[in-house]
């Protein structure tokens, strides 16, 4: 299932995106990699990964973020679309404690992404 619909050529999302970055680990069934987290919703990131890799559009993996101190949220989902180094993926929170604190960090990070206050 999509996390937007279009309406007049504008994404209308169920899940709003916030500004956040951060590090995280990128996990496919064959390797890892180090990402930088761009944006994040309840239902999916945006991130960056420089280094070459051979993730697939519809590939399962798992999303590992840092979070302060030696907390993180971990998230299972898909490659969703990719351009260039950047990747969207399409992931949930796998447990109810890693749903908690991602909803905690999404509410003290609010301001949505393309907010005409930024």
């Amino acid at each position: 299932m999509a996390n937007y619909t279009t309406t007049g050529g504008r994404d209308r999302r169920y899940f709003p995106r916030v500004n956040y970055r951060a590090y995280a680990t990128l996990v496919t069934t064959r390797q890892s990699w180090p990402v930088h987290i761009l944006d994040l919703s309840f239902n999916g990131a945006l991130t960056a990964l420089i280094h070459p890799h051979d993730v697939e559009i519809g590939e399962e993996l798992i999303l590992t973020i840092e979070l302060e101190g030696d907390e993180t949220i971990r998230m299972q989902g898909r490659l969703s679309h990719q351009k260039k180094h950047f990747l969207g993926i399409e992931c949930r929170a796998t447990s109810i404690d890693h749903q908690a604190r991602l909803n905690d960090l999404l509410e003290t990070h609010k301001t949505s992404v393309g907010d005409p206050q930024h």
